[in-house]
């Protein structure tokens, strides 16, 4: 029997945004669909990258063969709605490796584009409790169209050298999409990933908080290798406990899930629309 939906109001669309590639999008977008449907919500996930890595996450390229995919919120042709479901709990609304079709809603009208993708995620609103979106990493339809959607929109960032630059050139490029749409764009949270107890690391999160202080969460992701561990395995990190370091990893991404989950999600109206 399918989980019934547990929030009395619309669901809550909840998208992973950056420009650059590499960041730790599509791993932190995994967890939170992962993490939501072990609380008892009902998810769907949706993966907007032509690379079809979320998908990948979720299933092999050769189960990815029917169902519901990704490229059918921007036709305005109807199409059965039936999405892949994970052994996990999560629907997902798939994009296949390499996808062409999914490429090419770049080359379709903005309007349309965005105005197809809002209301086939406003049906899904009414049957499922959370929808999450990894965007691709490239300015374009699909990355705006998630945003203007957006109930909750997360920034994950590498502690490089560059991390405030990165940042800064994602919320410019909100704004941009506001003005251009007419709708407020705003980012809930900045993720720090991938931190590592170097000079260089310390010097960036510093600088970062001086820059974007208060949209930092609290709790930060390590850069450790029992999370592509759990990739490659398509489970999530806190499934694996047979090493400390291993048990580190599901903690701190158990708080990061708790923390990023727990910010203004509730079951008012939607804030911004």
């Amino acid at each position: 029997m399918s989980k019934k939906k547990r929030l009395k109001t619309p669901g809550k669309v909840i998208v992973l945004n950056n420009q650059k590639g590499g960041v730790g999008k599509t791993t932190i977008a995994y967890h939170v669909g992962c993490y939501l449907a072990s609380q008892g919500y009902k998810v769907v996930a949706i993966d907007l990258d032509g690379q079809g890595n979320l998908s990948g996450r979720f299933f092999p390229l050769a189960e990815r063969i029917s169902g519901y995919r990704a490229v059918h919120l921007f036709t305005s042709a109807s199409a059965e709605f039936a999405p892949l479901t994970a052994d996990l709990g999560v629907d997902v609304i798939y994009a296949l490796k390499r996808d062409v079709e999914l490429f090419n809603v770049e080359r379709m009208p903005l309007g349309e584009a965005a105005a197809n993708f809002y209301e086939k995620v406003s049906q899904l609103r009414e049957d499922y409790d959370f929808i999450v979106v990894d965007t691709p990493p490239a300015l374009g339809n699909m990355m705006t169209a998630a945003c203007i959607a957006a109930d909750f929109l997360f920034v994950p960032v590498e502690l490089a050298a560059f991390a405030v630059e990165g940042v800064e050139n994602v919320l410019e490029t909100l704004q941009e999409i506001g003005q251009l749409t007419g709708s407020e764009v705003k980012v809930t949270g900045v993720i720090c990933n991938k931190l590592r107890a170097v000079n260089s690391h310390s010097k960036s999160l510093a600088e970062l908080r001086q820059a974007v202080g208060p949209l930092i969460l609290k709790n930060c992701l390590v850069n450790r290798g029992s999370v592509d561990e759990a990739m490659g395995d398509r489970i999530p990190v806190w499934q694996r406990k047979s090493t400390g370091a291993q048990r580190d990893t599901g903690r701190e991404m158990t708080q990061l899930m708790a923390g990023l989950c727990g910010i203004k999600i509730d079951t008012k109206a939607r804030a911004r629309k």
